[in-house]
């Protein structure tokens, strides 16, 4: 059978729509402090089983070229001032043979928070790639790995990166991995592992690139800035795929009509895709009117209240969008994702998946208004992924454990640290972030990618926000490019191959340029 694969990189909000759950009272928090210091156990008993590093040799066709590389998986140990190991991180890092120090090299990063590198890793970029169909869907179960003729390692070595708490990286004995979880520490932990890699390889002579999913490409922002702070390394490029930049954006307000406007677009591309509307310049050149409306008349008729704007657009929105015009005059033209992946398809008894709302699958609650239950994209694939990865380590990578690989730690979500708090109040975002970084590199090259039908992060949200940006003199500009496909844009065929040729021409510019202080 044909299931849809879907990589989990949630921003913010959209990794969990459950319920917060409620603070621990007096009678549990005894209980609750004793399963913490029991999973903590096992997590330092799992990381004492992790084998020594294991390095095998492969060779790929790549553009006409048959490409000899080298793999290696293994961990780096993370210490404090005092030398003590606090964690270890698992990499996997492929290397062009023969080796050049002088490479450049790229560590990849998924997001979550709380998911490992193997979506990008098996999906996007890496030698090897889950067999798809033309649409995105995994041929299995059991899924099939093949060579990927997209990979990125004919030009660039790439590292491919676990965070503490993810994949086989682990807290050492004694530490918490809740100590990672965090803006500040996640940051701080993948820029010293990066440092560490650098000099540990011999690469520090090496152009450095990040490439981050989500909130990858959040943390590739923030690791980018922290690098350039303690003058370790400052990063030549930015890879920024379906990236969440500012949650300020992707979380919304009800009284903010620009989280509406942002999201309208990626709905029009959905219900373009469902009347046969393909393809990444067919998409482009159709949704340029619904781009226009949603940041000019759309936004203005939301400004003019819920009556009246409802009035103004309520038509507009139901043609656009394809659903029903009472639902959309109902909520007086505002359409909030949990709506409308409900009530695109509610007549065929369907749900749409927020991952891609291309895809849909059988909705468990009809009799509900709002989308409850499994993700058509990303719940039966956790399981796919997962055997994918840990079957193509042991085989082909020769790494032989029997320690959980934690593709998707929700926990690391539920606890996660954004920094914020009643007395500190906003969202986090990292557009000062870039912007400083390109002030203090101008070759800085950033590529921001997004897919037309994902929910998570609208398509439309990297433009209108790079948009606001003061130009800087001198600075290479910042670009976005639009795919066929939703937040795991790269599993569609085509669009990982456009993926792939708008990162080497983003690599070949900034190799070009020289370092600007």
């Amino acid at each position: 059978m044909a299931t849809l694969v879907a990589l989990l990189v949630l921003p913010g909000a959209a990794f969990s729509e459950e319920p917060t759950p409620a603070p621990q009272t007096s009678g549990t928090a005894e209980p609750a402090a004793a399963a913490e210091h029991a999973q903590a156990n096992a997590a330092e008993a799992e990381a004492n089983r992790l084998p020594p590093a294991s390095i095998t040799h492969h060779t790929i066709s790549l553009g006409g070229e048959t490409v000899a590389y080298s793999a290696k998986a293994g961990t780096l140990p993370l210490h404090d001032v005092h030398g003590k190991t606090l964690a270890t991180v698992f990499y996997v890092a492929y290397m062009r043979e023969p080796q050049d120090t002088k490479r450049p090299v790229t560590f990849v990063f998924n997001g979550g928070p709380g998911a490992a590198s193997a979506y990008l890793h098996l999906g996007g970029i890496g030698p090897k790639a889950v067999e798809v169909t033309a649409r995105g869907e995994l041929l299995g179960p059991p899924p099939r790995l093949v060579d990927n003729d997209s990979s990125w390692l004919d030009f660039t070595d790439l590292v491919f990166v676990d965070p503490v708490g993810t994949g086989y990286s682990r807290a050492s004995e004694g530490k918490d991995e809740g100590d990672f979880w965090s803006v500040e520490h996640d940051t701080d932990s993948l820029a010293d592992f990066i440092r560490l890699y650098l000099i540990d390889a011999a690469r520090m002579s090496s152009p450095v690139f990040l490439a981050g999913e989500s909130y990858g490409g959040f943390r590739a922002a923030t690791i980018t800035r922290a690098l350039q702070k303690t003058g370790s390394v400052s990063p030549s490029g930015l890879v920024l795929i379906s990236p969440a930049l500012e949650f300020a954006i992707l979380n919304g307000e009800d009284y903010d009509p620009l989280s509406w406007a942002l999201a309208l677009p990626s709905f029009a591309a959905v219900n373009l895709e469902s009347k046969g509307v393909t393809g990444r310049e067919a998409l482009s050149g159709a949704l340029k009117d619904a781009e226009h409306y949603a940041l000019s008349d759309y936004l203005v008729a939301l400004a003019s209240g819920a009556e009246k704007g409802s009035e103004l657009a309520s038509d507009a929105v139901a043609e656009l969008t394809g659903l029903p015009a009472e639902i959309v005059r109902q909520n007086r033209a505002r359409i909030p994702p949990g709506l409308f992946i409900k009530e695109f398809d509610r007549a065929h008894g369907q749900v749409l998946s927020r991952y891609d709302g291309s895809v849909s699958g059988p909705d468990p609650s009809p009799a509900s208004a709002w989308a409850h239950g499994p993700d058509p994209v990303l719940d039966s694939t956790v399981p796919l992924w997962t055997g994918a990865f840990v079957q193509y380590a042991q085989e082909e990578l020769g790494y032989k454990t029997d320690a959980t690989y934690r593709l998707l730690n929700r926990e690391v979500r539920s606890k996660w640290d954004f920094g914020t708090s009643p007395t500190r109040q906003g969202y986090a975002g990292v557009l000062n972030d870039i912007q400083d970084a390109r002030a203090t590199n101008r070759s800085l090259e950033v590529l921001i990618a997004a897919g037309y039908t994902d929910l998570i992060t609208p398509y439309l949200a990297p433009a209108y926000l790079v948009n606001q940006l003061t130009p800087l003199a001198g600075a290479s500009p910042i670009t976005i490019e639009d795919y066929a496909g939703g937040h795991m844009l790269y599993l569609r065929p085509d669009s990982r191959r456009a993926l792939k040729d708008d990162a080497e021409a983003m690599f070949e510019r900034a190799l070009k340029s020289s370092p600007q202080g």
